[in-house]
């Protein structure tokens, strides 16, 4: 079948809107040294600042994957990307806690939206046949955002100001926004897929659906190791291996490289076994459990006996964090039709930040009574536990059973 070229168009364009969404957030983290001595924060007021990004980021995950169902991806994607662009400009206008604080907030209530619209152009101009593939090129989208955010941060803020490093991505997200709004019109209709109702379902029939109880207690329990190595990582490497900010310039995009290669070579193994007649549904929880695997190594990060030790193990981890996101908005895909999709992803992405939210309240009191050891261990179970769960819960995902 032969795609329409605006269908690679909004490809382009949600690979930039994701890497945007990431690096905005990463932001915050790399120049955390920095900020704690311009503004004269603490470890406490840094896990503050997380906070304050991650409570909006909940509550507007739910909130924004109705909004994708009920308005589609053309208003809101662009409304959410313009939003989370100022609140970047906002954080790097900030001359205080309290300031910085506020611009955060309004970051996390507008950047979950993007997840759940991902999930619904993905459904909307892709179809089945070609979905994997086309997902497989987008994937490497928040990781790509990872990467670049260390070198690009550090670049910026040697070269003008840490303001600078708030700004500037903040203007090229405006950009996107209005090429997002200006490109996002008249939807490919696919031969033998069914149009969505013109309403989504009511919440209370998507929650009485067993599957998603499953899908949000693996979403639960994983998604706090990726929010600790995005929000903790960097200043883990800085105040304890000693690294500087332009030297986490030049090794701080490492794992997230390695992780993206991971998830593409994944995504094409996974494509041959569905292609051969495997149920889609059993090879997705099988490269869950293989990646799950890794997540162990986690737990020996702080008795690594130099930074590149600690590099290979915390790129391990990410290769296990970066596969099970990838397999999720397929497996939701899979399972679920196409007016419910945004919903849902929207229901996971703020299960998963509520324990990512839990976890960074504990860990920066913990970190500074006990030092970084239990957190890491902590990190280390989960990924195996979910993995568990999903695979004795496998024949309940291939069938609705009402609670």
């Amino acid at each position: 079948m032969t795609l329409p070229r605006r269908s690679w168009l909004l490809l382009a364009l949600l690979f930039g809107i994701g890497l945007l969404n990431y690096l905005d957030r990463q932001t915050l983290s790399i120049l955390k040294a920095t900020l704690k001595t311009e503004l004269t924060l603490t470890d406490t007021h840094y896990s503050w600042l997380v906070t304050a990004f991650m409570g909006p980021y909940i509550v507007f995950y739910i909130l924004s994957g109705r909004l994708v169902d009920r308005f589609g991806t053309r208003i809101s994607l662009s409304i959410f990307a313009a939003v989370w662009s100022v609140a970047n400009i906002l954080s790097g206008l900030a001359q205080g806690f309290g300031q910085l604080a506020g611009a955060r907030a309004l970051l996390g209530a507008a950047e979950p939206g993007a997840f759940p619209a991902i999930q619904r152009v993905m459904m909307t101009w892709f179809p089945t046949e070609r979905r994997a593939f086309a997902w497989s090129l987008l994937s490497p989208c928040t990781t790509v955002g990872a990467i670049m955010a260390p070198p690009l941060v550090a670049a910026l803020t040697s070269y003008w100001n840490w303001h600078m490093a708030f700004i500037l991505p903040g203007i090229a997200g405006l950009v996107l926004a209005a090429m997002w709004w200006a490109s996002d019109r008249n939807p490919p209709t696919f031969p033998n897929e069914a149009e969505p109702a013109a309403q989504p379902p009511a919440m209370r029939e998507i929650l009485a659906d067993r599957r998603v109880w499953l899908l949000l207690g693996a979403r639960a329990m994983t998604d706090p190791v990726w929010y600790f190595h995005l929000f903790w990582l960097p200043g883990y490497l800085q105040e304890r291996l000693g690294v500087s900010l332009p030297q986490l310039g030049w090794i701080g995009w490492i794992p997230s490289f390695i992780a993206s290669a991971a998830v593409m070579a994944t995504g094409r193994t996974t494509d041959a076994f569905v292609a051969r007649g495997h149920s889609a549904v059993r090879v997705r929880i099988t490269m869950f459990s293989l990646a799950a695997i890794l997540a162990p190594v986690g737990a020996f990060t702080t008795f690594a006996p130099s930074i590149t030790w600690a590099l290979v193990m915390i790129s391990l981890v990410a290769i296990c964090c970066q596969i099970w996101f990838f397999g999720q908005g397929l497996l939701v895909a899979d399972i679920f039709s196409k007016n419910s999709a945004a919903t849902i992803a929207g229901l996971l992405g703020a299960v998963g930040a509520s324990g990512g939210l839990l976890l960074n309240v504990i860990a920066g009191p913990l970190i500074e009574r006990a030092g970084y050891i239990p957190v890491f261990v902590i990190l280390s179970c989960l990924h195996p536990l979910a993995a568990i769960m999903l695979w004795r819960a496998k024949k309940g995902l291939l069938t609705p059973q009402p609670a």
